[in-house]
């Protein structure tokens, strides 16, 4: 695990975590199309992504309203931050990543899953690369939330670790 020395310094470093997200374009179709063939539509464009997805489909503030039940939606949050042992003037960093999709939108005409695509998306964009001013993302684990009759939440784990 990694760390800041001012907590004041991790805002913008997870705004820099949304921003790798959202330019894997396979993430942005699995999230914005609810087709059964997300990736044969065309790819999104920087406008799309910053009006229809920023905020909306991938979120920085880890609140879901009533009405975002038709598309899928992932949610960055801190699990904590712990002062690092060996250095007392730096935080390691746990961050979690909860991945809502719609029950009615699991099924793709591929042979996988929705929510498992969308993870393993997640995971291609995060884990082992830099994030600057934080270290490497190492992680990927998931587990089940919860699911309801109308949607299904899964949430990964991630550390930041310190430069080698």
């Amino acid at each position: 695990m990694a760390g800041i020395k001012y907590l004041n310094e991790l805002g913008e470093n997870l705004q820099k975590i949304i921003k790798r997200l959202m330019a894997n374009q396979t993430l942005m179709k699995y999230l914005y199309y609810t087709d059964k063939d997300p990736l044969d539509n065309p790819d999104l464009t920087d406008d799309e992504i910053r009006h229809k997805v920023y905020q909306k489909l991938i979120k920085i503030v880890p609140k879901l309203d009533n009405e975002e039940k038709a598309n899928s939606v992932i949610a960055l949050k801190v699990i904590n931050g712990v002062k690092n042992p060996e250095n007392q003037e730096f935080k390691n960093l746990s961050l979690g990543i909860e991945v809502f999709v719609p029950l009615s939108q699991w099924i793709l005409r591929s042979d996988n899953l929705r929510p498992f695509l969308i993870m393993g998306e997640i995971q291609k964009s995060l884990e082992g690369k830099t994030i600057n001013g934080l270290g490497r993302i190492e992680g990927g684990d998931f587990q089940s939330n919860f699911n309801t009759e109308e949607i299904s939440a899964f949430e990964m784990f991630f550390d930041i670790v310190t430069y080698d």
